[in-house]
């Protein structure tokens, strides 16, 4: 039985850490993608003005690092989340 419960843990432990690096991996692909899309597209962004700059320099110079900080919030709140269900369902167990 205890053999059991050891194998029952590690599975735990393993969907804990797979739905952890899906998160992680889910982040950083999102400032990634919003990166590379900013780059790519800066000059025509440059066409479209805000707060009295071009939309391309006001992306990349504020607008993605304010992009990141709001994905980071994201992340935290959604480990969170996995790391509470996982401490209920070893009190459960």
């Amino acid at each position: 039985m205890t053999a059991e419960l050891t194998e029952t843990e590690q599975a735990v432990r393993d969907r804990h850490q797979l739905r952890t690096l899906a998160v992680a991996i889910t982040t950083i692909s999102a400032v990634l993608c919003a990166v590379g899309v900013t780059i790519v597209y800066a000059v025509s962004l440059n066409r479209l003005w805000f707060l009295h700059f071009p939309l391309g320099f006001y992306l990349l110079a504020q607008g993605l690092l304010i992009f990141a900080v709001v994905v980071a919030f994201w992340y935290v709140r959604v480990q969170e989340r996995i790391d509470h269900t996982r401490s209920i369902n070893e009190e459960i167990a």
